[in-house]
C-alpha cells in the first residue's frame, strides 16, 4: 500500500512527459530565402506586360489658376460600353495594342490600334499614331495598374486618374 502513491506519481509523470510534443521549427538558410524572394518579384515592365488590362475606374480633377482643385469626378459611369470594355496590351519589347474587345464604337472602326510604350521608373509613355501621352505610374501590381495623366491648358490643369485591372 505504501508503494501505491509512488507508483501513481511515476505513472502520472510518465503520462505528462508522453503527452508533451516537441515542436520542431525548421530554420531556413538565409541564402534560400533571398533566392526565393528574387524569383517571385517581377520587374515593373514584366508586370505591365504580363497580360491584358481593362479600365475599372476613371476620375477627373480640375484646378483653374488661382483656385483650389475641385473634387474628383467619376467619369467611368458616363463612358460608353464601347470604351469601358477595351483591352490594353503592353507586350514585351515595347509594342502596345488597344483592342476594341466585344463592343466597338463604330462597326467600321478597326478592331485594334497599335503603338509603342516605354516605362522609365514611374513614368509610362504610350505612343499611338499621332498621340503621345506621358503617365505617372502610381501603382503597379500583378492585378492593378493606377496611372495619372496631367494636362495643363489656359483654363487650368486637368488630372485624369485611371485604374486598370486584369
Amino acid at each position: 500500500m505504501k508503494k501505491l502513491p509512488v507508483f501513481l506519481s511515476l505513472l502520472a509523470s510518465t503520462l505528462v512527459f508522453a503527452s508533451c510534443e516537441k515542436e520542431i521549427e525548421e530554420i531556413k538558410d538565409p541564402a534560400q530565402e533571398v533566392a526565393a524572394a528574387a524569383t517571385t518579384v517581377q520587374s515593373k515592365p514584366a508586370l505591365l506586360a504580363a497580360g491584358p488590362w481593362h479600365l475599372t475606374s476613371l476620375t477627373l480633377a480640375t484646378a483653374t489658376s488661382g483656385t483650389d482643385a475641385t473634387p474628383a469626378v467619376d467619369l467611368f459611369p458616363r463612358m460608353k460600353a464601347a470604351q469601358r470594355d477595351n483591352l490594353h496590351l503592353f507586350q514585351t519589347g515595347g509594342a502596345y495594342t488597344l483592342d476594341e474587345a466585344a463592343v466597338k464604337a463604330y462597326p467600321e472602326a478597326p478592331q485594334q490600334l497599335s503603338g509603342t510604350w516605354t516605362l522609365a521608373g514611374d513614368s509610362l509613355t504610350v505612343t499611338q499614331s499621332e498621340v503621345t501621352r506621358h503617365y505617372a505610374v502610381q501603382e503597379l501590381t500583378s492585378t492593378t495598374l493606377r496611372i495619372k495623366l496631367t494636362q495643363a491648358s489656359d483654363q487650368g490643369t486637368s488630372t485624369y486618374t485611371s485604374v486598370f485591372s486584369r
